[in-house]
């Protein structure tokens, strides 16, 4: 920061003692000073509305009420005033002390001591400058903050458009989802896309840590997976109706970015022709819960991180899917905040909530988390079933 002139309101009625401060402000070695005078108090408002002072300078003498001083230096605080009394006798400096005054000087001491009164002033104006430098920093963080706000909640509606609608029907299929994220921006995305009249993918992802960064490989995922769908309407691949390839090609296209960002993925295909689900695994946890049959169990199946290997190894399995079924996906924010000393009494409290009829990811939601809790991590239940 540029050192800016430093304004000083000197207060007298007094020519002689007017004359003096300015022959001791002119020995002060800061480099940029500027005295503003006033005569008597009715001035001194005029001055302060019109100028940012950095210190007065107040010859007591001018008023006969000690408590002025007191509501001059409460306006100035936290910059410095000095008060200057006509007679240096303890009783009088203490009052102007506890009146507001930061340093005072008898008139007689600037005569017989002038580099008292000078290394004073100096020590004031380089507190004051340090208070200013401080307040401009604070300026400078407060607007860097708001605009950071500002991006966060631009970045925030973007996410929100990238998301599907939090109930569609697909090829016969509802989809429905919650997203909380911890933070503005989330690192739990879903998604699903109708491939043709009776196929359609969906996955849950969860990227390694929070905010904008882990948020920007939604924006990437979501393009990854739409441009598959291009490719495969285009007939230039097909690796969108295979879970395993699709995993393949999220895992070298994150990789080419270099944003040393992972995450995990489960991905799933339903295939109406036949009723079956063909799913793979790309370190997902806690796995899908699978309700049918009067049976509610998790999905098996298992595999590597995406985005730190070169050559991961995924896990691809096909099923079985009975007319009626329900598959609930939980991101693994969903572990911090259900009841259960263990990993295991964690899981059992998944399986109670997916055990009902007709529940909506809200509903599960509501079931696992504890009224009040603060979800650590995003947290994201993404139900698909066929009623």
């Amino acid at each position: 920061m540029s050192q800016r002139e430093q304004a000083i309101l000197v207060v007298s009625a007094s020519t002689d003692v007017i004359d003096l401060i300015f022959d001791l402000c002119e020995q002060c070695q800061e480099a940029s000073l500027r005295l503003l005078v006033v005569r008597n108090t009715d001035e001194v408002e005029s001055v302060l509305e019109h100028h940012e002072i950095s210190l007065a300078i107040v010859d007591c003498s001018t008023f006969t009420d000690v408590e002025y001083l007191n509501q001059l230096a409460a306006h100035l605080s936290p910059m410095s005033t000095m008060a200057l009394l006509e007679e240096g006798t303890a009783e009088g400096m203490v009052a102007v002390l506890r009146n507001g005054a930061d340093d005072v000087f008898s008139l007689a001491e600037l005569h017989l001591h002038p580099q008292l009164f000078i290394g004073s002033l100096q020590r004031q104006l380089q507190r004051v400058r340090m208070i200013e430098e401080v307040r401009f920093l604070r300026e400078s963080l407060e607007r860097s903050l708001d605009e950071l706000k500002a991006d966060q909640h631009a970045a925030q509606q973007l996410q929100e458009k990238l998301l599907p609608p939090p109930v569609r029907e697909l090829n016969h299929i509802d989809f429905e989802y919650v997203l909380q994220p911890s933070l503005l921006l989330s690192g739990d995305f879903v998604d699903s896309i109708a491939i043709n009249e009776y196929q359609t993918i969906f996955y849950l992802a969860d990227v390694s840590g929070h905010g904008a960064s882990s948020a920007l490989v939604t924006v990437l995922l979501k393009n990854m997976t739409y441009r598959l769908v291009r490719n495969y309407n285009r007939n230039s691949s097909f690796d969108i109706q295979s879970p395993l390839a699709t995993l393949h090609r999220v895992n070298r296209e994150l990789l080419l970015t270099g944003l040393g960002k992972h995450l995990t993925m489960f991905i799933g295909l339903i295939d109406e022709r036949d009723s079956s689900l063909t799913y793979a695994v790309g370190g997902h946890h806690p796995m899908p819960v699978l309700a049918q049959g009067g049976e509610v169990a998790f999905l098996e199946g298992r595999g590597m991180p995406i985005g730190l290997f070169e050559k991961p190894v995924f896990d691809e399995r096909r099923i079985a899917l009975d007319p009626t079924y329900s598959i609930t996906l939980f991101s693994d924010g969903i572990l911090e905040v259900a009841e259960g000393d263990s990993l295991d009494e964690k899981e059992q409290v998944l399986l109670a909530a997916c055990g009902g009829k007709n529940l909506s990811p809200q509903s599960i939601c509501d079931f696992i988390i504890p009224a009040g809790r603060v979800n650590p991590d995003d947290v994201a239940i993404m139900t698909v079933s066929r009623v």
